[in-house]
């Protein structure tokens, strides 16, 4: 007579070999993150975004846009809420004021956009995630085409640059999506 046990083990041990083999072959490998970041403009920016964060490693390309977008989302609000307030208390002349008051509306409304991008990718909707993140990308760049015009230094040029960065990093894997 057959135990219950041995019963048990025919139909699980299958189903975790089948589940173990699964995550493997989902997971991008490290060859292939790499490939994906020597496409970026920052191949420095690209590969420590993906080091900090803990799920890289069984990530699939759906989980390394969404790690992307999370980390552009993240660094959008530590610079509406920290950054930009503490620049505009030192700030004198109304110009900058205002140019950089500018910036942060459209830091917010990328927020907003980079928001709705993941949830689209969530919904695996990547042509809107991808529409999203493009609006996203304009709004960031109205921002350095404000202080271009105004022959102004932006000093907050540095996440300007880095949020376009990430925004292209996002670019890249979404195209690898959807071709």
């Amino acid at each position: 007579m057959v135990s219950p046990i041995s019963c048990l083990s025919i139909l699980v041990i299958p189903l975790l070999v089948t589940s173990l083999f699964y995550q493997v072959s989902n997971a991008v490998n490290n060859t292939y993150l790499d490939s994906i970041c020597h496409k970026s403009t920052d191949y420095e920016l690209c590969s420590s975004t993906f080091a900090a964060n803990n799920r890289t490693p069984t990530a699939d390309l759906d989980d390394l846009f969404r790690i992307s977008i999370s980390a552009n989302i993240n660094l959008l609000h530590t610079t509406i809420v920290k950054q930009i307030p503490k620049i505009l208390e030192t700030l004198n002349n109304p110009q900058d004021k205002a140019l950089l008051q500018n910036c942060q509306t459209n830091f917010t409304n990328a927020q907003e956009k980079l928001t709705n991008a993941y949830l689209a990718s969530v919904l695996m909707d990547y042509t809107k995630a991808k529409n999203l993140a493009t609006d996203a990308a304009l709004l960031n760049a109205n921002c350095d085409n404000e202080y271009n015009t105004t022959k102004r230094p932006s000093p907050i040029a540095d996440v300007t640059g880095k949020v376009g960065k990430l925004i292209f990093i996002s670019f890249i894997i979404v195209n690898e999506i959807i071709p």
